[in-house]
This record gives C-alpha cells, structure tokens and sequence, in this order.
C-alpha cells in the first residue's frame, strides 16, 4: 500500500495502484519519437515489477526530450513523475523526492500553482515526504492537493475521494483521528455514489473510517460501520474466515522498528485483510491500531499485505475471504 500507497508504508497509499504517467507530443522528432518508445517499455518493466531494468531507460527517456525541448517542457512532467515512481519501488526516496520536486516545479511554472494537473506530482511527492517520517509536511502537501481537486473537478469527484482517502490514512497512521474521521466520511459519501456492489474501495474506506471510530471510543458508531463492511462483503461473495495465520502459504513476518525499539512497545496488533481469488491479499488494514504504537501498526500491515494464502474454494470455485492476521510484539 499502504497498501502502496501510496505509499505503502500504509497506504495502499500508496497501495496504492498508482500508475506511471503516458506521454504524448505533437513535436515528431526523431529523439521525442525515441522517448516516447522507451517510456512505452519503461511502462511495461514498472507493470512488471522489473525496476532495475526500467531506470536507465526512463532516464534516457527523459534526456532525449530534454535534448529537444529544454529543461522546463510541460512533456518533461510526466517522465520526472515515472522516475520518482521507479525510485519510491526501489526504496531510495531521496532520489524519488528529487524528481517529483522537479516536476512539481515545472508544473507551477507552466499551469500555475493552483492548477489541478500539478496534483499528480503533489500527490506522489506528499506520500514520499511522509515516508521519509516527515509526517507534517507530507500531510501539508496532500491537503492543498485536495483542496486544489475540489474547487478544480467539483465535491463529488472520485479523484476527489480517493486523495481524501490517503489524506484520512496519514492522519490516522500519526493518531489525528479528529482529523481523519471527516475525510473517511468524505470518501465515503463519494464512493456510496458511484458504488456498485463490489466496490473495494467502498470498503477500503468504511474499513479505515471504523478504526478511526474504535479508537476514539465511538464503539456504537463503529458497530453499525462494521455492520455496514459485513454487508457489502457478503453482497460481493467475499467470504468470513477469521483468523487466518495458519492457512497461509507465506506469512510476511514484520520486523521490530527501531521506533518501537525506542519507545519499549509491544502488543498483539489484528490486521483485517481482503484475499482475492488468487490467495493475494488485496487489503490490509488494522482494526485496533488506536491502543498501539503506530509504527507497529505500520509494519504489519505492510506485511499482510505481502502474505499470500492458499486460495478458497466454494463449490469448486474460487472466493474472496476476508479474516483477522494477528502479529505479537514483544518489547525489545
């Protein structure tokens, strides 16, 4: 994730499906041609988790068209874009933060810094702030992000939603759950919209807004949000299986943080997860992360969301299970 998510310390942030940027340019120079080809294969490289071998070629991407256009091309934006998402998967968000900044300034630069097509790199660049534990202004950037989206597109536009989302699992990964409990609503009241009945992100949502509740005491509230999860899982086949750590054909095991190492915590942390038909677990998220040390809370669900489990079967046929994967930390 998250989830990615984006992020995906949690968030499926982002987990959090964000997809590397396609480029098109009128201008048909022999070296724009070039470029366009090469992030053409730097796409399908980054699809297929091939990081290593996408980076020298969005690098050379990127030098072709600056070769042609100059350093500060509206066209240079999503490439830039493409070399911080490459970065953020190999884990060296140093060099992702520098790219994204980068597109982040050519974007005020060309469209103006309240644009709604600088989010793209608004966005990105807040969810590498934040993991660089630089919670604050990751929270900061995703805000404006937010707000530029709602004047631009308008209260009840997915896009709209899903930066809510994210915004929501920041506050709530650094226990502002004041401050994450209307931005759930938010996303959820967009998402109950548009929402068929298998909407995963529906529940994604519903499942993050129902911890913000549980932690801050709101057990009645909470109960019918889980009721409401209950009913939206059964509509879409997904199976109850509680707890799932015995069925699974590769437990992730989360290390011990060095925060948590410093502050002496420990606990039982309960991941709910979502496992698809093919034993991946699409979701991950923990429901008693308001009585634990958030780093804690992190790690494991990073590692849920790694786990992979054995498919199961109704009638022959292959179902989605949703069910408990419990982590025990011993002070240290």
């Amino acid at each position: 994730m998250h989830k990615s998510l984006f992020l995906t310390v949690a968030f499926c942030l982002f987990a959090v499906s964000v997809g590397l940027a396609q480029t098109t340019q009128p201008n048909l120079s022999p070296e724009v041609l070039q470029s366009n080809e090469l992030n053409s294969e730097v796409l399908k490289l980054y699809n297929a988790g091939q990081y290593d071998e996408a980076l020298p070629l969005a690098k050379r991407a990127l030098e072709l068209r600056e070769k042609v256009l100059g350093s500060s091309h509206e066209t240079l934006i999503p490439l830039l874009i493409n070399l911080g998402e490459i970065y953020r998967a190999k884990k060296k968000p140093g060099e992702a933060k520098s790219y994204l900044e980068r597109s982040l300034e050519i974007g005020k630069k060309v469209f103006g810094p309240e644009d709604v097509r600088i989010t793209r790199a608004l966005d990105r660049l807040a969810f590498v702030i934040y993991e660089q534990r630089n919670e604050k202004d990751g929270e900061s950037l995703l805000a404006l992000s937010l707000r530029i989206k709602e004047k631009a597109l308008g209260p009840d536009n997915p896009e709209v939603a899903h930066t809510a989302f994210n915004l929501g699992e920041m506050y709530r990964l650094h226990r502002d759950y004041p401050k994450a409990e209307p931005l759930y609503q938010q996303a959820i009241r967009i998402r109950e919209k548009s929402a068929g009945k298998d909407n995963p992100e529906l529940v994604q949502a519903l499942q993050g807004y129902v911890t913000v509740l549980f932690a801050q005491n709101k057990t009645a509230e909470g109960g019918q949000v889980q009721k409401r999860i209950a009913e939206l899982l059964g509509e879409s086949g997904t199976i109850q299986a509680g707890i799932l750590n015995g069925r699974a054909v590769k437990l992730v095991q989360p290390s011990y943080p060095q925060a948590a190492r410093r502050a002496h915590a420990s606990g039982l942390v309960q991941v709910r997860v979502v496992i698809d038909e093919n034993g991946r677990v699409i979701q991950a998220r923990a429901v008693n992360a308001g009585s634990l040390d958030s780093a804690l809370v992190a790690v494991s669900e990073e590692a849920a969301s790694r786990s992979l489990f054995t498919p199961t079967l109704v009638s022959g046929k292959p179902v989605k299970v949703n069910g408990i994967i419990i982590y025990n930390f011993v002070a240290q």
